[in-house]
């Protein structure tokens, strides 16, 4: 056991004293390279020199775009690479050092920042150790949260593209201190692409279609950029699933509407209920869309439609109940409106056409009668058991004809007929009146039934 001991005190030993050295030569080298380093001065070979500094982005990231603020949320991590020349040191003399991570704040940055901020953040959000290399190269991929600006174009919400752009440049040095190159890959090639981190996970609302970037150089600007672009395709089931979808199914609710029939009385509360849920639609989408005049969304130019078919089908649902409910006693029914609505339009919306109306007058000229319909009449009269089509004249012309005697015969005075009564004579001309508004009332039911069999193929023709 202490031949045990003592081996492993001695292993201990030798890795104190060997970390020990290489600790001491990072340090010898940290002073030397220091020694009248200054972080303020350029790392340029001569004055008139370009400092090239390669930036890249990799995203982590895509947290969200907030349509109402027009703001994209991105966790980034930038790949900035420069060279010093004054942190370029032969590893042979220092213990073979190939690389060595020095503290951001002690080495000279390129003060790359995001121009198109949402926020007034500019920088990267944590100062990570830089790496420096033998021959004069420094690296940095400082993470950053980034909230920038993003135009949102809303005519085809929520079947949209958007076009999000991140542009960076060095907020101290112009084109002629500092030059933006693509950041290189392995193989040395340009990436002129946003490439993705390894544990990016893509958004659930938004699919990043395309991510390129590019280098503008402006000659009225002294200052040059690289702009990453964030194409992206919205995934529009939710709005599909809890919006449109509905909205489609209270229109064909409203379209409906007109095939209820007047008596049910539930036209105006269904209207006014459809009108109701529209109105919470509207609202629901307002806190979604963006407040802008640019444009107007394609799903609010639907609802609005159907906002108006709707508003339509109230204020027809308002003439087709005035009409089911008038009385000859108060509106007198036009030529016109009973031509087009009785005569005409049946055919074309599967009703049956009323036969040809007969006035119902006491003066009707004589007309020679079948014998045996006179004796019929006769046999009713003198045996005071009349059949009931026969006191009561049938009041709806839109049924079939039967085999009713017509009552009207017995009060012509002379003709081949017997002659009723003077106090049987006044009770038919009661029957009659009452028979004529009986019939009156079933033409303003009619006519409203067909206005609203009209307005319910119309708006069927309008959405479809």
């Amino acid at each position: 056991m202490k031949a045990v001991d003592w081996l492993t005190l001695v292993c201990c030993v030798f890795a104190l004293v060997g970390t020990g050295g290489a600790s001491e030569a990072e340090n010898q080298l940290m002073k030397k390279l220091f020694s009248s380093y200054n972080v303020k001065v350029r790392p340029a070979e001569t004055p008139h020199s370009k400092v090239v500094v390669r930036v890249g982005m990799t995203l982590a990231s895509f947290v969200s775009l907030n349509m109402k603020d027009e703001e994209m949320n991105t966790v980034v991590i930038m790949n900035l690479e420069w060279k010093d020349h004054r942190l370029a040191w032969d590893p042979k003399q220092h213990d073979g050092i190939d690389v060595m991570r020095i503290p951001a704040g002690k080495v000279w940055l390129p003060d790359i920042v995001l121009i198109n901020n949402n926020d007034g953040v500019f920088h990267v959000a944590l100062h990570v150790h830089v790496q420096a290399y033998s021959n004069g190269r420094v690296t940095w991929t400082p993470p950053a949260l980034y909230r920038s600006s993003c135009g949102v174009k809303v005519t085809y919400f929520p079947f949209d593209w958007q076009n999000c752009t991140m542009v960076f440049r060095s907020y101290t040095y112009d084109s002629s201190e500092v030059d933006l190159q693509y950041a290189l890959d392995e193989r040395g090639n340009e990436i002129r692409e946003i490439i993705y981190d390894t544990g990016f996970s893509e958004s659930g609302e938004w699919h990043i279609r395309h991510k390129p970037s590019r280098k503008n150089v402006k000659r009225e600007d002294l200052y040059e950029d690289i702009t990453f672009y964030i194409i992206i395709e919205r995934k529009p089931m939710y709005y599909v699933v809890n919006i449109i979808l509905p909205c489609i199914l209270i229109t064909i609710i409203a379209i409906f509407n007109f095939y209820l029939p007047p008596d049910a009385g539930e036209k105006m509360g269904l209207s006014i209920n459809v009108l109701l849920t529209l109105t919470v639609f509207l609202l629901l989408l307002a806190d979604k869309v963006p407040e802008t005049s640019l444009g107007v969304p394609i799903i609010v130019n639907y609802l609005m439609f159907t906002m108006i078919l709707v508003t339509c089908s109230v204020i027809l649902s308002v003439v087709v109940l005035n009409l089911h409910h008038r009385s000859p006693n108060t509106h007198q029914m036009p030529v016109w409106v009973r031509k087009i609505f009785i005569h005409m339009l049946p055919p074309y919306l599967g009703l049956l056409r009323p036969k040809v109306e007969t006035p119902l007058s006491l003066e009707r000229p004589p007309k020679k009668e079948n014998p045996k319909a006179i004796s019929r009449a006769a046999d009713e009269y003198f045996i005071r058991k009349p059949n009931t089509c026969v006191l009561f004249p049938k009041p709806n012309r839109y049924q079939p004809d039967g085999l009713c005697t017509d009552l009207r015969k017995f009060i012509d005075g002379p003709s081949h007929f017997l002659t009723l009564p003077p106090e049987l004579k006044s009770a038919v001309k009661a029957i009659c009146y009452i028979a004529e508004q009986l019939q009156a009332e079933k033409d303003y039911e009619a006519v409203a039934l067909r206005l609203s069999g009209v307005c319910f193929k119309i708006c069927l023709r309008t959405i479809t």
